[in-house]
């Protein structure tokens, strides 16, 4: 398959999971959650959906036990606006790059202060 063709159903995956979690899941649990990235594998039988959630480690434990609990549902909306042949199983995983970028930027600022002084 072609490399284009993945990721333009990707980003088809991604805009139709963010829609079903904006509109149609009216579970209380599930916080303030985006999705940043879907990758799918070359046979398109997995897709890795990364979400971010606003909030502390409560917020991001109760918006995974709330993903896992959705996860066939989200799959039967999504699977309804994306034809293909077989839909590929969601797996969610939290996306830890913007922790990663806050504590860069917190250890760049910190050697820059150590300059100054």
């Amino acid at each position: 398959m072609s490399e284009l063709r993945v990721n333009r159903l990707a980003e088809q995956i991604k805009k139709e999971i963010t829609y079903v979690l904006a509109t149609k899941v009216k579970n209380h649990d599930l916080g303030f959650v985006t999705v940043t990235e879907v990758t799918l594998t070359g046979d398109y039988s997995q897709a890795k959906v990364y979400y971010t959630v606003l909030g502390g480690e409560r917020e991001k434990e109760k918006t995974k036990e709330s993903l896992k609990k959705i996860k066939g549902f989200v799959k039967s909306e999504v699977a309804k606006k994306v034809k293909i042949r077989k839909f590929p199983e969601l797996i969610f995983e939290y996306d830890k790059t913007a922790e990663y970028a806050i504590h860069i930027e917190s250890l760049i600022a910190s050697v820059s202060q150590k300059k100054e002084e």
